[in-house]
């Protein structure tokens, strides 16, 4: 457990340059290093029956990692190189070397963190970055035999279903492998597999990162300005999502309800639920090659023309649905051989509540209007300030934000998302956690779209995009499903409307009814309570309205009648709608009695 005070958990950090250094007596510490480090495999052999590994297993793999640290030269921490000075380039770029070679040689979940981490160009200097990007996208499979039994113990007599596997993985990573197979049907499939053991590996390894972050943060000053601790936590967060199949498979399955439903262009493979459990993930084969593959192969036009429909898609899914892949890197991109392009891997996928989508589209409606006071507006609906005062100062901070930072041609890094919640946790409040992971995934698919597409111009893109999406959302079928939404939300309250009115009424008739007035004397006082009543008149009829044309729209043909109920509810309908654009309008406006 992270942050255990079990004395038998924690790490004593006696030594400032060795966080692992073991006690051996009363003030004597002996460098980890001493110590033989165990093989990666052996700890994968340990962890492969599904067991955490024990505290002897957990300290023998920080005791390799650390060894690994001081033979490839990052020792000690405080003079690595992460500045951006061109005389120490060659230094810089050395180092770099050797921490890419040390996860390598980790292997487990150092190797997907340095993937990650080789994302963030925005905090870490060239020679980091490009060395971070070749860390090897492929790793040894698992044997075969542990892969079979992992199989049988999940799937049981299910596995019988795949009339043919290949043993030999189409493609290996750290924390799981992919093989195709066929099903007694004939349908081709994709099977994921979670390396046997990775779980207690990847808790361990989770575990070490953690302390490492921590006591950099608290050592080393270029470890606190770009927020180390932070960003090992959220990557934290990221590999144990990644490990989950169960959450995969749940996403992978509301990201392609949503597409279906949009017609989208983008595929989203099929997943079969009978043959996926927490490890196991069996779904649609999508034959295709990726991003990266088809730039190395020159094939620029097709995969800009893709990409701009990913990008589309993505916000879409962001903007309307609330449910949106968080996790676009290239990787994750494919292109299948009509140009198509695919989704996959869904081990991170954000969500947004119905609020936080209409905050959203409010959002977008005043970026595309060029408009700063209704972004801050619409920001300040639901992140109010802690003190009020405050807010003159917070809409010209705002103001030059989305000025300078989300201009044309400007670039949308993780950076920029740190900036936006620091100028609101400047100001006493603070962007929701979901609303944070939507910005870093649009900046994650950002990246992937300047390395990919580097003429783009992914912000003129976007407001493109987003525009479309708001305007496909005034079409008349969708006004009416959002007015019917609405209106079943509403009908609970109205179906007890009447029982409410008629206790008014009795307390009116027995005399038990008080109604409590406070004067105006001030005439402007009068006009603005007047105006409120009017609006908040009109917004009540408004709605019952269409709670009414809801219900005659669903009702059966009259018999004998001479005005059906579709009628009746297209006629209240047209009532409803000209109550709500009154109101908007007049709050649009700003209008006043």
């Amino acid at each position: 457990m992270i942050g255990s005070r079990h004395p038998r958990e924690s790490w004593p950090h006696r030594n400032p340059d060795d966080p692992g250094g073991r006690k051996t007596g009363k003030n004597r510490t002996v460098s980890s290093s001493l110590f033989a480090p165990p093989r990666f495999s052996d700890l994968a052999a340990a962890a492969a029956g599904e067991k955490p590994l024990t505290w002897r297993q957990r300290r023998a793999r920080f005791r390799q990692i650390w060894s690994l640290a001081r033979r490839h030269g990052l020792l000690p921490f405080r003079k690595l190189d992460f500045s951006y000075d061109p005389a120490t380039a060659e230094v810089r770029a050395r180092q770099a070397r050797g921490l890419r070679e040390a996860l390598e040689e980790a292997g487990g979940g150092f190797i997907k963190a340095g993937q990650l981490l080789s994302t963030r160009d925005d905090i870490l200097p060239t020679e980091w970055v490009r060395e971070l990007s070749r860390l090897q996208k492929e790793v040894n499979p698992a044997p075969a035999a542990q892969i079979e039994e992992l199989l049988e113990r999940e799937l049981g007599e299910r596995r019988r279903r795949f009339a043919t596997f290949d043993v030999d993985p189409l493609a290996a990573a750290s924390i799981a492998q992919v093989h195709r197979a066929t099903l007694d049907d004939g349908t081709v499939v994709a099977v994921k597999v979670q390396r046997p053991g990775i779980r207690a590996l990847l808790d361990c390894d989770i575990d070490i990162m953690l302390r490492l972050a921590g006591w950099a943060t608290r050592r080393i000053k270029q470890a606190r300005q770009f927020g180390a601790l932070d960003i090992a936590k959220q990557y934290a967060q990221d590999l144990r999502n990644q490990a989950d199949f169960a959450r995969e498979a749940s996403n992978l399955e509301s990201l392609a309800q949503s597409a279906r439903s949009a017609r989208d262009e983008v595929r989203i493979p099929r997943i079969f639920p009978d043959l996926s459990t927490d490890r196991v993930l069996t779904m649609e084969f999508i034959d295709g090659e990726t991003i990266t593959a088809l730039r190395r192969e020159g094939q620029t036009d097709e995969i800009e023309d893709a990409l701009r429909t990913v990008l589309r898609s993505f916000l879409r899914q962001l903007v309307i649905d609330g449910v949106f892949h968080a996790d676009l890197h290239p990787g994750n991109v494919i292109i299948d051989p009509e140009g198509t392009p695919a989704l996959i891997d869904f081990g991170s996928v954000g969500r947004l509540d119905r609020d936080l989508r209409q905050t959203v589209q409010d959002l977008a409606i005043a970026f595309l209007q060029g408009d700063t006071r209704r972004v801050a507006d619409a920001a300040l609906a639901i992140m109010p300030l802690a003190n009020p005062a405050d807010e003159p100062g917070f809409r010209r901070a705002l103001a030059e934000f989305v000025t300078h930072d989300l201009g044309s041609g400007s670039r949308v890094t993780l950076r920029t998302i740190d900036n936006a919640s620091d100028l609101f946790t400047r100001y006493g409040s603070a962007l929701p956690a979901d609303l944070v992971a939507a910005g870093r995934a649009f900046a994650i698919l950002e990246g992937t779209l300047r390395t990919a597409a580097p003429t783009m111009d992914v912000i003129g893109e976007s407001r493109d995009a987003a525009q479309a999406l708001i305007l496909s959302q005034l079409r008349p079928r969708a006004l009416a499903g959002s007015i019917g939404r609405s209106a079943l939300g509403a009908f609970p309250r109205l179906r007890r409307l009447p029982d409410r009115l008629e206790t008014i009424v009795g307390d009116l008739a027995d005399g038990k009814l008080t109604v409590k007035i406070r004067l105006f004397a001030d005439d402007r006082d009068r006009r603005v309570v007047t105006g409120v009543i009017r609006r908040v008149s009109t917004v009540i009829l408004g709605g019952m309205l269409t709670v009414a044309s809801f219900v005659m729209f669903v009702l059966p043909p009259f018999e004998g009648g001479s005005l059906s109920p579709v009628a009746a509810g297209v006629a209240l309908a047209i009532g409803a709608a000209a109550s709500f654009i009154t109101a908007s309008v007049d709050a649009l406006l700003g209008r006043r009695p």
